[in-house]
């Protein structure tokens, strides 16, 4: 028959044995449950700290730098025992990174090991302290400080905590992963947000005039673009075509454009050449925008009662001039510093006589620069026949034909840049 020592002895092992199953229950129960990354290291530390009966405990993401190998801590204390928290070097934590294995101190005041502060050695009795593992990588350090009990953590202590460890592994790198995937999300809407708003800044369609026909085709690159047109009725017969290239991708580029596009409306009117609208845009931007940031631009005056066309250009790609008597397409060369490069620029303007079917193409590069499989580009000179071959027809289906020659050429090379292009036929 058992004596009472055993029997408690063994209400004791199975009172352990419960808690024990309790804390990984509740882990489990945390496992099911959708939660953030700091939410799920709280749960974590603060069951660790029931388990083992610790005064306190803390809980490190490990990152890939080397200067600051811990990113995320998360700490906690058991208030009915201890009211201050005391703060514990990074040299045991980073011993246990270092060495690859769990840490049992049972007397910091006599463990020369590690550089701590005197108060530290004073306050801090004994440590705990074990790596946490996801897919043979430590991506975490869970740390126990003082037993409650005063006496030193034990084995038993150190295999418990190793057990919540190897459960927390999997929980963290659930909880980032989820995290991850609802911050893409978030980032997708607002992406998708900001393309609706950029694509209702462009022209929803072409002017319409007697004496020209405009086509365009645009198709950004990604989400959101530094590509940019647009139109202006100025009156009198006199429309202008702006094309515009923000230099890099992505939303800064995206946010200048609709700056530029601000600028732009409320200048555009005032100014009588197009030299004259690219200075002042020029001297505005350079007041906002960072250096290193560029933009290329052309603008164009037509005038369609005397068929002239006038304009500027801002370190844009030359504009391509198809010829219908001739038969040729040219390129017409105009040089100009891209705008905020210099403070001061000089634009000059640019005059073409225009006849009946006479065409001015424009574009940005990612028309020209558009590689195929062999890493070859469509370049000017492809360009350049390629309008030669339909001139004869309409802007929109010279458009289309050049859109399909490029789409052909490109193949299944994904596209790396903006594709913008404008054709503008003399009636």
């Amino acid at each position: 028959m058992p004596t009472i020592q055993q029997l408690e002895k063994e209400i004791q092992r199975l009172k352990s044995a419960v808690e024990e199953l309790t804390v990984l229950n509740d882990l489990a129960v945390a496992a099911s449950s959708s939660m953030e990354v700091d939410q799920m290291l709280n749960i974590i530390v603060k069951k660790s700290i029931k388990a083992v009966k610790a005064e306190q405990g803390s809980i490190s993401l490990v990152t890939e730098q080397q200067e600051k190998p811990f990113r995320t801590l998360i700490r906690q204390l058991d208030r009915s025992k201890q009211p201050l928290a005391y703060r514990l070097s990074d040299h045991i934590t980073g011993w246990v990174l270092k060495n690859r294995k769990p840490l049992i101190i049972g007397d910091l005041s006599k463990d020369n090991r590690f550089l701590v502060s005197e108060e530290e050695r004073k306050k801090i009795r004994s440590v705990l302290c074990v790596p946490i593992w996801s897919k043979a990588k430590i991506i975490g350090i869970l740390l126990m400080i003082n037993k409650k009990t005063n006496n030193p953590f034990d084995s038993n202590d150190l295999r418990l905590l190793s057990i919540i460890a190897a459960q927390s592994g999997q929980l963290i790198l659930n909880s980032q992963l989820q995290e991850e995937a609802l911050e893409k999300k978030r980032l997708e809407q607002e992406l998708a947000l900001a393309r609706d708003i950029q694509m209702r800044l462009l022209p929803i369609k072409e002017p319409v005039n007697a004496g020209l026909e405009i086509s365009s085709f645009f198709n950004p690159a990604s989400q959101v673009c530094g590509d940019y047109y647009d139109y202006f009725d100025l009156g009198n017969q006199k429309i202008v075509i702006v094309i515009a290239d923000v230099s890099g991708h992505g939303a800064s580029s995206a946010l200048i454009m609709t700056m530029v596009k601000g600028i732009l409306h409320s200048i555009a009117r005032k100014f009588i050449s197009a030299n004259q609208v690219l200075s002042e845009l020029n001297s505005i931007i350079a007041e906002i925008l960072p250096k290193g940031m560029f933009i290329t631009m052309m603008f164009l005056v037509f005038d369609v009662e005397k068929k002239i066309l006038r304009f500027s250009n801002a370190g844009h790609n030359p504009l391509l001039f198809y010829n219908n008597q001739t038969k040729t397409c040219q390129t017409v060369e105009l040089k100009g510093c891209a705008l905020n490069l210099l403070k001061n620029p000089a634009y000059s303007v640019k005059e073409i006589s225009l006849r009946p079917s006479d065409l001015i193409f424009i574009y940005t590069d990612g028309v020209t620069e558009a590689v195929n499989e062999k890493k070859e580009m469509f370049g000017e000179t492809r360009l350049t026949k390629t309008i030669e071959e339909t001139a004869d027809k309409s802007a929109d289906e010279i458009i289309n034909y050049i859109k399909t020659k490029l789409d052909s050429f490109t193949g299944k090379t994904p596209q790396a840049d903006d594709t913008l292009m404008i054709a503008v036929k003399m009636n």
